[in-house]
């Protein structure tokens, strides 16, 4: 049999059907040129807002104060670890002096006496020429009036020391203020005192007056022709009176309330 001669036609090409997974072969195929990307991406980091203006004023604002606070403590602490100075004693004045000047009143002068130190403890006061009516003549020998102050220890005008260190040990210091022809002055502060070796209570304000005493003294027969010592210090028995009668007998020590006399054991003591 004879072959049939070629066809000048093209015969019509039959597509096959794809294999199976071919379509997702050609969909995945990524060309050359483009890079591959993962196939997730972390979240973008979110950015903190801007600062404003305002906010950074603020924040200077309290750096500024916070340093100038910490000047003002730094400041204040060394202020306080310096010592306490005494300053120098005001002139002689006659205000405030009950009586003055020839029937001064220890006890009505008692308060203008205490406005004139910085130290707040009572601890006795001597009165010399004291005459039978309670009164003295500062104008006549040997009229005078001295009262004694204290402070509690380490209070009140301390001895000097260096700059940044601490008191070794503790003073009550003490300040005289005395009455005199010229007026009422304190004496200069002495902050080298040192406290008693045991602590002792202030003297409260005397409970009787110096007439009382006198006239304790003349029911023991002294005369009232001349002029006495008195002081109001304390003693072993606590608040106490002493009566000298310069050039007679007639010494002796009474309670603070002017109602007993005490023994010599319990009247020892003295204005410091």
């Amino acid at each position: 049999m004879t072959a049939p001669p070629p066809s000048n036609e093209t015969p019509d090409l039959v597509s096959a059907p794809p294999a199976e997974g071919a379509a997702d072969r050609a969909s995945s195929t990524v060309p050359p040129h483009m890079p591959s990307l993962p196939p997730s991406l972390p979240p973008m980091p979110s950015l903190p807002p801007p600062v404003s203006r305002r906010s950074k004023i603020q924040g200077l604002s309290l750096v500024f104060v916070t340093f100038l606070l910490c000047l003002l403590i730094s400041h204040w602490a060394e202020r306080r670890s310096q010592p306490e100075v005494a300053e120098p004693p005001a002139p002689p004045t006659t205000a405030g002096i009950k009586g003055f000047p020839s029937a001064v009143d220890p006890l009505g002068t008692l308060g203008t006496a205490r406005a004139l130190t910085r130290r707040p403890l009572l601890r006795g006061f001597i009165a010399e020429g004291v005459k039978s009516d309670g009164s003295l003549d500062v104008t006549q020998p040997p009229g005078r009036l001295r009262y004694s102050f204290q402070s509690p220890p380490g209070h009140g005008p301390q001895p000097p020391r260096e700059r940044g260190t601490l008191a070794r040990q503790h003073y009550c210091g003490r300040q005289s203020v005395v009455v005199r022809k010229d007026g009422i002055v304190a004496d200069p502060d002495v902050a080298f005192s040192h406290c008693a070796p045991k602590p002792t209570e202030p003297l409260p304000d005397p409970r009787c007056t110096l007439a009382q005493i006198w006239q304790h003294a003349i029911k023991k027969g002294a005369p009232t022709d001349k002029p006495a010592r008195i002081e109001y210090y304390r003693a072993t028995a606590g608040p106490a009176w002493r009566f000298e009668l310069t050039g007679t007998p007639h010494r002796f020590a009474l309670y603070g309330d002017c109602n007993r006399e005490l023994k010599s054991m319990d009247a020892h003591g003295n204005v410091p």
